[in-house]
């Protein structure tokens, strides 16, 4: 399933590269160029595996109310007590990771959306996309996106250009929760006070509550009430903790 992560196919020669560039820029003067939309999906599932000995070992698997630890290092951090639905991997750790492995690999498995699916009516009169049937690919990606999501999230995305394997980046995240708590500005401390709004992510295994605080504007803060179950998307304007962007009943309208 991993097949990619070595693969001498995968690395294209800068002359290669430029052929196809040249080839491609020919091909465009020709009519309208249509790019392909971003693909889009449901996080089923995230992880962790190493290498050791050319053998793959699975370190961590988080699903929606399941977290599997395989690595004692990890076992000794998380889940957070404190906001247990976030699985961030810091620098240090995953230095400790790299010292136990030959290589570390992060991973998520999405469900894809059909970007040009059927539409259907909903109580509220929108027209969100429908899941597709099948397709659940896994990807490869960076330590710091894999931080960013939590298992549920509908994200767009896009892949390296000569590893489709790979996630380059996230260019959207819609996550689901409820509103357990709003703070504001005055009454948080720091350099930089803010809104925060601490959300429900539904349970840990144990019956325990999986949560998350986030960073807010004034507008945002005001426009929900706590208890209110929602979708909102997140963008990450600091290294600190996500930011809610906007909230929305649709899970589906800003894709």
């Amino acid at each position: 399933m991993w097949s990619n992560l070595r693969s001498a196919d995968s690395r294209v020669s800068r002359r290669t590269f430029l052929s196809a560039l040249g080839a491609g820029l020919i091909s465009s003067t020709a009519g309208c160029v249509h790019p392909l939309p971003p693909p889009q999906g449901v996080l089923i599932q995230k992880g962790i595996f190493g290498e050791r000995n050319n053998r793959r070992v699975p370190v961590l698997k988080i699903k929606t109310n399941e977290t599997t630890i395989e690595d004692g290092v990890v076992k000794d951090v998380l889940p957070r007590s404190e906001e247990p639905a976030n699985t961030t991997i810091s620098g240090p750790l995953n230095d400790q990771l790299e010292q136990r492995y030959d290589d570390v690999y992060y991973y998520i498995q999405v469900r894809k959306l059909n970007p040009h699916g059927p539409l259907v009516e909903t109580k509220n009169g929108k027209r969100p996309r429908q899941p597709a049937i099948g397709g659940t690919p896994r990807y490869l990606l960076s330590r710091e996106s894999f931080g960013k999501l939590i298992a549920g999230d509908r994200i767009e995305y896009t892949l390296d250009l000569f590893n489709s394997g790979t996630i380059a980046a996230l260019t959207l995240i819609i996550r689901e929760g409820t509103i357990k708590e709003k703070r504001r500005a005055s009454d948080t401390s720091g350099k930089k006070p803010a809104y925060r709004i601490t959300v429900s992510h539904g349970e840990r295994p144990n019956g325990d509550p999986s949560t998350m605080t986030y960073y807010a504007t004034s507008d945002v803060y005001e426009s929900i009430q706590t208890g209110t179950r929602t979708y909102f998307d997140i963008i990450f304007e600091n290294r600190v903790r996500p930011t809610i962007r906007s909230f929305s009943p649709d899970p589906y309208g800003n894709l």
